[in-house]
């Protein structure tokens, strides 16, 4: 009976230990996974922001007015003044 009160406290005190580890741990972890969120974000919106230029970019290049601009001016190409429709 001497030696079981003393044991119990240093079961105890091994067990408080372990839990305190424990936490440090899961308080660790859970830091790196927020940082590495952040981190994932960050790129998601660069992405996101990519993503609508290139959507503007699309939208400009394929209106109508784009290509008339590029015919005319880099490709020299003008529209005819009459349009006839040409048989085989």
């Amino acid at each position: 009976m001497r030696f079981v009160w003393p044991l119990c406290l240093a079961l105890l005190a091994v067990l408080i230990l372990t839990s305190g580890l424990g936490q440090v741990e899961q308080a660790h972890e859970v830091r790196a996974l927020y940082s590495e969120m952040g981190q994932l974000q960050r790129e998601q919106d660069a992405l996101l922001e990519e993503h609508s230029r290139l959507l503007l970019e699309r939208g400009a290049l394929s209106s109508m007015q784009k290509v008339e601009v590029v015919a005319q001016g880099e490709l020299d190409m003008l529209f005819p003044n009459r349009v006839r429709q040409i048989q085989p």
